[in-house]
Order: structure tokens, then sequence, then C-alpha cells
């Protein structure tokens, strides 16, 4: 039987949403596209989000309710528009210890190492040879594709922003690569990035030469820098609580397939032993057991929205070999029998 594409929007639950980044987006984000009454409105909607008070913090959150709002609103790659906006100061002490840093290569290993910092829906990763240095752009949290591309958009017209002053010119010696396939709007891509840029590739990522890194930063400064690594350091500190480790256990359940991982192999993957992830997790008033359960009743009713899986391969999907197991599973998550609640789910769509 032919089947309809299933589209699920990716689950992010208690810990991850509640993950604190600054509110300079959200503001950069109204003033980009702000101004009329009806179009403030829709990108508030739904964030919690009612001033724009300096220096505050927003939720991971409410930043991507924001962004699913201006999706609604804009066409794709307005955040090539966004990221255009973008400098240095923008991004705070990331930026501000980037640019202060003796090299362009200590720059950048202030963003790979910080940059979740400011931005926790991403984390930065590099790989180096004798001519070649890449900074890859990893994904911390699970996003859909509306949000992931123009988050990805603003952080690589980041970069550009941060390498240029140092190199003295374009840098149309790097290369641009994203891992998707080219949008209808690629040729804008082609106007904002000032290398080559080449999609489908395996990671997302600028390259550049290795001897950039040797460069001499021209706005170097040794008090500058120690202080922003102080302040990063300590706000790297903060997001070490009990709270980040339950909420990377949500990312790690949420990427995973069927029941999900065990508590050993989450442990293995957050190297930390198996008592100590416990009573992390303790620490932030849950239980493995509870992300599991709570992640499971989410994709149990994402799956039974759409009528194309029956009950019984519903189930196999969330790990259930007995039928009987995933009812009983239903009947505590829902109150009633997983038929029964497709049926209710059905009614409240129509």
């Amino acid at each position: 039987m032919h089947r309809q594409k299933l589209v699920i929007r990716c689950q992010m639950r208690r810990w991850t949403t509640s993950l604190p980044m600054p509110s300079t987006y959200f503001e950069l984000v109204m003033r980009a596209f702000g101004g009329a009454p009806g179009i403030d409105t829709v990108l508030r909607e739904g964030t919690g989000v009612t001033s724009e008070v300096p220096g505050a913090e927003i939720t991971l959150g409410q930043q991507l309710v924001q962004v699913r709002n201006a999706n609604r609103l804009f066409a794709p790659g307005w955040g090539l528009k966004l990221g255009r906006r973008f400098e240095p100061s923008t991004h705070g002490p990331v930026g501000f210890a980037a640019v202060s840093a003796p090299t362009l290569g200590d720059g950048l290993a202030v963003v790979e190492r910080f940059g979740h910092v400011r931005s926790p829906y991403f984390q930065f990763g590099s790989s180096r040879d004798a001519r070649r240095f890449a900074l890859r752009v990893e994904e911390r949290v699970s996003l859909a594709v509306d949000e992931r591309i123009p988050l990805i958009e603003c952080v690589m017209l980041s970069l550009q922003k941060l390498v240029e002053p140092v190199l003295g010119e374009p840098m149309s010696a790097a290369e641009f690569h994203f891992a998707w396939a080219p949008p209808p709007y690629a040729d804008r891509y082609r106007e904002c990035f000032h290398g080559p840029v080449r999609f489908h590739a395996r990671h997302t990522e600028v390259a550049m030469p290795s001897q950039w890194l040797a460069l001499k930063c021209p706005m170097a400064d040794p008090v500058t820098y120690n202080d922003s690594m102080r302040t990063l350091e300590a706000l790297e500190r903060r997001l070490d609580g009990d709270a980040y480790v339950a909420a990377q256990v949500e990312q790690l359940i949420a990427a995973s397939r069927g029941s999900g991982p065990s508590l050993a192999e989450a442990a293995a993957r957050l190297h930390l032993s198996c008592r100590t992830l416990i009573r992390r997790l303790r620490g932030a008033g849950t239980t493995y057991h509870e992300l599991i359960d709570t992640q499971q009743r989410d994709r149990a009713e994402t799956l039974l929205v759409n009528p194309d899986f029956d009950i019984a391969e519903i189930g196999h999907r969330l790990g259930y070999r007995d039928p009987a197991n995933f009812g009983r599973a239903a009947r505590r998550w829902f109150g009633m029998a997983p038929g029964r609640y497709r049926r209710l789910l059905t009614q409240r769509r129509a």
C-alpha cells in the first residue's frame, strides 16, 4: 500500500526547551522583520516574550517558537537576510573573545569550545591537516528542517563576518559546505557567501587554508580576551548542571529509534558512569525511565495521528513486540485504548 510521507515535528521536552540563551537573537529578528503591528504579534505569538530587555535571557524553546512563527510569515531564505545583519559583537562574550584573541586560530577555538553557550541548539567541531582547516556545525538538539536551515544560515554568515576582518579581504579561498540539497533560492547563497558554495555535503562546515590560523587578529587585546574567556567559562559551568544533563539525555532519546538507548548506552555517550547519570537525573527531578516514557508517549501520539499506520505497527515501531503491552502503555498515558485515543485525535483535528 502506498503511504504518505510521514512528517513529524521534532518533540523537545521540558529540560531541552528550558536551556537558557540570550534574547539578542530574538530581538534582532524583531528589528529585522518586525515593525508592523500584525507582524510583531505573529512573531511573538506563543513565545511568552512580551518586551525586549537588553541583556535578558530567554529559553531555547522560546527562540524556536519565534523561528516557527517566522517560517509562517516569510519565504524560505529569511535566515540569509537575518545573518547578514550579524556582527561579532552580536554574539556577546563569544564574539568579544574571538575578535580579541591573539590569532585567528585562537578566535575559532573560542567558537568551537563555547559556541553552544550562546546558541544551545548547535555545537562546533573541527578537523585540520597541513593544508586545510574546517570548522563544522553540529546539531545539539533535534530540529525540523525548516528550523535548522535558517539558523545554520545565520551561523555560517557569522563565521564569515568573524574571519574576514582578520584576513583583510573576502574569503574567496574558503569553501562553504551545506549538508542539504540546493534550496530554490540557492543563487542567494552565492551572493551572501564570498567563497565557493557546495550543497549535498557530508558536513555543514566552512573550510579554509590552514595557514590562515596563524594570522594575527587586528583587534587582539589580552585584557578583553581574558575577561571574555572567564565569562564564558562561568556560563559553561552553569550549563553543566543537572538540568543540562537531563536535556542531553532527552536529546539522545529523541534521536534514537524504537524504545531508545539503554541507561548504560546513554551514560557511555555522555562519558558518565550509570550511577553518576542516575544521580544527576535525580538532581534534576526526574529518572531515566520517566524520560524514556515521556518520549514514547509523544511518539505514540504522533504516530496515532497518521492513519497509514495500524495500531500493531505503531506498537512495533515503539519497541513493543506484544500489542497487549502497547495497549497497557497507551491506557496509562492516555487513559484509554490506543484505537479509541486515535478516534479522539481524529475528531479533534476535524
